[in-house]
Protein backbone atom coordinates (compact mmCIF):
# COMPACT_ATOMS: atom_id res chain seq x y z
CA UNK A 1 0.00 0.00 0.00
CA UNK A 2 3.09 2.57 0.78
CA UNK A 3 4.53 1.56 -2.82
CA UNK A 4 1.14 2.76 -4.50
CA UNK A 5 0.56 5.99 -2.22
CA UNK A 6 4.18 6.84 -3.40
CA UNK A 7 3.12 6.19 -6.87
CA UNK A 8 0.26 8.05 -6.42
CA UNK A 9 1.82 11.05 -5.19
CA UNK A 10 4.48 11.03 -7.49
CA UNK A 11 1.95 11.11 -10.12
CA UNK A 12 0.31 13.83 -8.83
CA UNK A 13 3.01 15.83 -8.24
CA UNK A 14 3.97 15.32 -12.28
CA UNK A 15 0.66 16.66 -13.44
CA UNK A 16 0.74 19.37 -10.82
CA UNK A 17 4.03 20.42 -12.71
CA UNK A 18 2.85 19.64 -16.62
CA UNK A 19 -0.50 22.00 -15.42
CA UNK A 20 2.26 24.57 -14.24
CA UNK A 21 4.33 24.59 -17.27
CA UNK A 22 1.33 24.57 -19.16
CA UNK A 23 -0.68 27.01 -18.14
CA UNK A 24 1.85 29.25 -16.01
CA UNK A 25 5.25 29.20 -18.20
CA UNK A 26 7.38 32.38 -16.95
CA UNK A 27 9.63 32.61 -19.88
CA UNK A 28 10.06 35.09 -21.69
CA UNK A 29 8.36 35.01 -25.54
CA UNK A 30 5.63 32.66 -24.08
CA UNK A 31 2.36 33.98 -23.67
CA UNK A 32 0.82 33.18 -19.76
CA UNK A 33 -2.25 31.02 -20.54
CA UNK A 34 -5.64 31.99 -18.61
CA UNK A 35 -8.13 29.23 -19.43
CA UNK A 36 -7.77 25.71 -18.75
CA UNK A 37 -8.85 25.10 -22.64
CA UNK A 38 -5.47 27.52 -23.54
CA UNK A 39 -3.44 25.78 -20.96
CA UNK A 40 -4.50 22.56 -22.24
CA UNK A 41 -3.41 23.30 -25.56
CA UNK A 42 0.15 25.09 -24.54
CA UNK A 43 0.97 21.23 -22.53
CA UNK A 44 0.22 19.66 -25.73
CA UNK A 45 1.96 21.65 -27.67
CA UNK A 46 4.94 21.42 -25.08
CA UNK A 47 4.57 17.71 -25.29
CA UNK A 48 4.87 17.53 -29.30
CA UNK A 49 8.21 19.41 -28.41
CA UNK A 50 9.16 17.10 -26.32
CA UNK A 51 8.73 14.49 -28.38
CA UNK A 52 10.58 16.24 -31.10
CA UNK A 53 13.39 16.73 -29.36
CA UNK A 54 14.10 13.01 -28.55
CA UNK A 55 13.24 12.02 -32.45
CA UNK A 56 16.08 14.16 -33.77
CA UNK A 57 15.69 17.13 -32.92
CA UNK A 58 13.44 20.49 -33.08
CA UNK A 59 15.63 21.89 -35.71
CA UNK A 60 14.60 18.98 -37.96
CA UNK A 61 10.97 19.83 -37.09
CA UNK A 62 8.59 22.69 -38.58
CA UNK A 63 6.38 24.28 -36.32
CA UNK A 64 3.78 23.40 -38.82
CA UNK A 65 4.47 19.66 -37.67
CA UNK A 66 4.85 20.28 -34.26
CA UNK A 67 1.17 21.91 -33.91
CA UNK A 68 0.11 18.87 -36.41
CA UNK A 69 1.90 16.51 -33.66
CA UNK A 70 -0.03 18.31 -31.05
CA UNK A 71 -3.69 18.18 -32.99
CA UNK A 72 -3.51 22.03 -33.10
CA UNK A 73 -2.71 25.05 -35.75
CA UNK A 74 0.36 27.15 -36.08
CA UNK A 75 -1.35 30.23 -35.35
CA UNK A 76 -2.25 28.36 -31.80
CA UNK A 77 1.22 27.99 -31.69
CA UNK A 78 2.06 31.86 -32.19
CA UNK A 79 -0.64 32.54 -29.76
CA UNK A 80 1.03 31.28 -27.69
CA UNK A 81 5.14 31.00 -28.48
CA UNK A 82 6.96 34.13 -29.84
CA UNK A 83 9.65 31.80 -31.85
CA UNK A 84 10.61 28.17 -31.49
CA UNK A 85 13.62 29.42 -29.03
CA UNK A 86 11.09 30.83 -26.58
CA UNK A 87 9.05 27.33 -26.80
CA UNK A 88 12.31 25.26 -26.51
CA UNK A 89 12.67 27.08 -23.18
CA UNK A 90 9.19 26.44 -22.08
CA UNK A 91 10.14 22.66 -23.35
CA UNK A 92 12.57 22.87 -21.14
CA UNK A 93 11.34 24.40 -17.93
CA UNK A 94 8.47 21.41 -18.39
CA UNK A 95 10.80 18.66 -18.00
CA UNK A 96 12.91 20.46 -15.54
CA UNK A 97 10.12 20.36 -13.31
CA UNK A 98 9.21 16.55 -13.66
CA UNK A 99 12.65 16.11 -13.06
CA UNK A 100 12.22 17.63 -9.81
CA UNK A 101 9.45 16.11 -8.76
CA UNK A 102 11.05 12.29 -9.47
CA UNK A 103 14.18 13.40 -7.66
CA UNK A 104 12.16 14.25 -4.41
CA UNK A 105 9.86 11.26 -5.02
CA UNK A 106 13.23 9.21 -4.99
CA UNK A 107 14.15 10.70 -1.99
CA UNK A 108 11.44 9.82 -0.32
CA UNK A 109 11.58 6.28 -1.11
CA UNK A 110 15.29 5.69 0.06
CA UNK A 111 14.12 6.97 4.06
CA UNK A 112 14.37 4.16 5.34
CA UNK A 113 16.72 2.92 8.05
CA UNK A 114 18.16 -0.02 6.14
CA UNK A 115 19.00 1.62 3.20
CA UNK A 116 22.99 2.06 3.68
CA UNK A 117 25.24 4.73 1.86
CA UNK A 118 26.39 2.32 -1.19
CA UNK A 119 22.51 1.42 -1.65
CA UNK A 120 21.37 5.22 -1.67
CA UNK A 121 24.35 6.28 -4.38
CA UNK A 122 23.43 3.66 -6.50
CA UNK A 123 19.72 4.87 -6.72
CA UNK A 124 20.76 8.32 -7.10
CA UNK A 125 23.34 7.15 -10.06
CA UNK A 126 20.32 5.44 -11.62
CA UNK A 127 18.40 7.74 -11.29
CA UNK A 128 21.03 10.52 -12.85
CA UNK A 129 22.25 8.73 -15.59
CA UNK A 130 18.04 7.69 -16.33
CA UNK A 131 17.56 11.24 -16.86
CA UNK A 132 20.06 11.91 -19.10
CA UNK A 133 19.05 8.57 -21.24
CA UNK A 134 15.17 10.01 -21.02
CA UNK A 135 16.24 13.36 -22.09
CA UNK A 136 19.54 13.38 -24.12
CA UNK A 137 17.70 15.34 -26.97
CA UNK A 138 16.94 18.05 -24.58
CA UNK A 139 20.24 18.17 -23.40
CA UNK A 140 22.22 17.84 -27.38
CA UNK A 141 19.60 20.48 -28.37
CA UNK A 142 20.93 22.59 -25.47
CA UNK A 143 24.20 22.07 -25.96
CA UNK A 144 23.80 22.84 -29.41
CA UNK A 145 22.27 26.26 -29.15
CA UNK A 146 24.64 26.98 -25.76
CA UNK A 147 27.35 29.60 -28.06
CA UNK A 148 23.92 31.72 -29.36
CA UNK A 149 21.98 31.52 -26.39
CA UNK A 150 23.97 31.96 -23.71
CA UNK A 151 21.25 31.34 -20.82
CA UNK A 152 20.09 27.79 -22.26
CA UNK A 153 22.39 26.00 -20.15
CA UNK A 154 21.62 28.10 -16.80
CA UNK A 155 18.38 25.78 -15.86
CA UNK A 156 20.29 22.49 -15.89
CA UNK A 157 23.28 24.49 -13.87
CA UNK A 158 20.24 25.35 -11.55
CA UNK A 159 19.19 21.77 -11.63
CA UNK A 160 22.44 20.53 -10.91
CA UNK A 161 23.30 22.65 -7.80
CA UNK A 162 19.53 21.95 -6.58
CA UNK A 163 19.92 18.19 -6.60
CA UNK A 164 23.64 18.05 -5.14
CA UNK A 165 22.14 20.12 -2.52
CA UNK A 166 19.31 17.35 -1.69
CA UNK A 167 21.96 14.28 -2.34
CA UNK A 168 24.35 16.19 0.59
CA UNK A 169 21.32 16.50 2.79
CA UNK A 170 20.77 12.44 2.55
CA UNK A 171 24.09 11.58 2.40
CA UNK A 172 26.41 13.35 4.38
CA UNK A 173 24.96 12.30 7.48
CA UNK A 174 25.15 8.72 6.60
CA UNK A 175 28.74 8.99 5.57
CA UNK A 176 29.93 11.03 8.75
CA UNK A 177 28.12 8.16 10.68
CA UNK A 178 30.98 5.63 9.46
CA UNK A 179 33.53 7.90 10.50
CA UNK A 180 34.93 9.28 6.63
CA UNK A 181 34.58 12.82 7.85
CA UNK A 182 33.20 13.94 4.38
CA UNK A 183 32.38 17.42 4.06
CA UNK A 184 29.50 19.14 1.88
CA UNK A 185 32.13 20.60 -0.66
CA UNK A 186 33.45 16.64 -1.90
CA UNK A 187 29.68 15.54 -2.37
CA UNK A 188 29.04 18.38 -4.48
CA UNK A 189 32.26 17.24 -6.67
CA UNK A 190 31.84 14.23 -6.84
CA UNK A 191 28.11 14.56 -7.88
CA UNK A 192 30.17 17.67 -10.71
CA UNK A 193 32.51 14.85 -11.90
CA UNK A 194 29.88 12.60 -12.79
CA UNK A 195 27.89 15.21 -14.35
CA UNK A 196 29.95 15.94 -16.75
CA UNK A 197 30.61 12.38 -17.09
CA UNK A 198 27.38 11.97 -18.17
CA UNK A 199 26.87 15.49 -20.08
CA UNK A 200 30.25 14.50 -22.40
CA UNK A 201 28.34 11.03 -22.87
CA UNK A 202 25.41 13.05 -24.36
CA UNK A 203 27.35 15.35 -26.55
CA UNK A 204 30.15 13.00 -27.66
CA UNK A 205 29.69 9.05 -26.41
CA UNK A 206 33.62 8.54 -26.46
CA UNK A 207 33.87 4.97 -24.60
CA UNK A 208 34.89 3.28 -23.48
CA UNK A 209 31.20 3.08 -21.30
CA UNK A 210 28.79 4.83 -23.48
CA UNK A 211 25.72 6.10 -22.20
CA UNK A 212 23.49 3.20 -22.88
CA UNK A 213 25.80 0.67 -21.87
CA UNK A 214 23.88 -1.37 -18.88
CA UNK A 215 26.80 -0.74 -16.38
CA UNK A 216 27.00 2.45 -17.10
CA UNK A 217 24.73 3.19 -13.57
CA UNK A 218 27.49 0.82 -11.39
CA UNK A 219 30.62 2.42 -13.10
CA UNK A 220 29.19 5.89 -11.50
CA UNK A 221 28.34 4.09 -8.57
CA UNK A 222 31.85 3.13 -8.14
CA UNK A 223 32.83 6.58 -8.96
CA UNK A 224 31.29 7.64 -6.10
CA UNK A 225 31.73 5.73 -3.63
CA UNK A 226 35.58 5.86 -4.52
CA UNK A 227 35.36 9.69 -4.21
CA UNK A 228 33.82 9.94 -1.18
CA UNK A 229 35.90 6.88 0.19
CA UNK A 230 32.58 4.23 1.26
CA UNK A 231 34.28 1.33 1.28
CA UNK A 232 32.36 -1.18 -1.21
CA UNK A 233 33.35 -4.23 -3.27
CA UNK A 234 33.12 -3.94 -7.10
CA UNK A 235 30.71 -7.00 -7.03
CA UNK A 236 28.64 -5.52 -4.14
CA UNK A 237 27.78 -2.29 -6.14
CA UNK A 238 25.58 -4.18 -8.98
CA UNK A 239 23.36 -6.12 -6.32
CA UNK A 240 22.79 -2.26 -4.27
CA UNK A 241 19.39 -1.89 -5.32
CA UNK A 242 17.59 -0.74 -1.75
CA UNK A 243 14.75 -2.93 -0.03
CA UNK A 244 12.29 -0.35 -1.15
CA UNK A 245 13.23 -0.45 -4.88
CA UNK A 246 13.95 -4.35 -5.41
CA UNK A 247 11.81 -5.91 -8.12
CA UNK A 248 10.79 -2.51 -9.84
CA UNK A 249 12.32 -1.47 -12.81
CA UNK A 250 14.60 1.48 -12.55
Amino acid sequence: MKEIRQVRRRRNAVDDAEHHAGSAVQVEGVMPTQQARSGATMLALLRAGRQALEQGGLDNMTISEIARSAGTSVGAFYGRFENKEAFFTAVQAMVISEIEVDFDAMFEALEHDDVDVVQMLHAISVFWVGLFRTNRGLYQAAFKHASAQPGVWTPFKRLGYKASGMIVEHVLPRLQQMGLGTEEVQIRMAMQFANGLLINSVINDPGPVKLDDPDMEVHVTRFLCTFLGVPVEPSAVAAATPPARRGRKA
